[in-house]
């Protein structure tokens, strides 16, 4: 008896998970991406708010992320029909627009998509801007340690 009532109980969780699977929520509607995107344009047009400073090169920039985050959802239900690569593009460009809106640079999440040496498996990789500019930053300065190194024949060594 404890079986069949732990297999109802179980078989009532699956059911009720279900729509929330297939329906993963508004992170993924096209349709409520597109109607953030307007209204922002609408702010933005009307000059209020949030947008009453912001300066016509910003502005411009915003617009063409905009452009490119709509015109990848056209005739799409949720992000995930997309192929990967135009939902690393929506991506990148909804974060730029939130860096935007909420002056926010540093931490806009940026993602890109290789292939590690070795490997034929593409790979998707997401860093904040700062963490970027932080890691570029530590590869200029251990190339630049790298270059002042003399050659080792002699009693090889590097300055720091």
């Amino acid at each position: 008896m404890s079986r069949l009532t732990l297999c109802l109980f179980a078989a009532l969780l699956v059911a009720a998970a279900l729509p929330a699977i297939a329906n993963p929520g508004d992170n993924t509607s096209a349709s409520a991406i597109r109607a953030q995107q307007a209204q922002i344009a609408a702010e933005l047009a009307d000059r209020k708010g949030r947008f009453k400073d912001l300066d016509a090169a910003r502005k411009a920039e915003l617009q063409a992320h905009q452009t490119t985050v709509l015109s990848r959802l056209v005739n799409v239900e949720q992000t995930t029909e997309l192929p990967e690569t135009d939902q690393i593009a929506v991506f990148n460009a909804l974060e730029a627009i939130e860096a935007i809106v909420n002056q926010a640079e540093d931490e806009r999440m940026v993602c890109e998509r290789y292939k590690p040496v070795g490997s034929n498996r593409p790979t998707t990789v997401c860093k904040t801007v700062a963490q970027r500019r932080a890691e570029k930053q530590v590869a200029e300065q251990n190339l630049s340690r790298d270059q002042q190194c003399v050659d080792g024949w002699a009693g090889g060594f590097c300055k720091n």
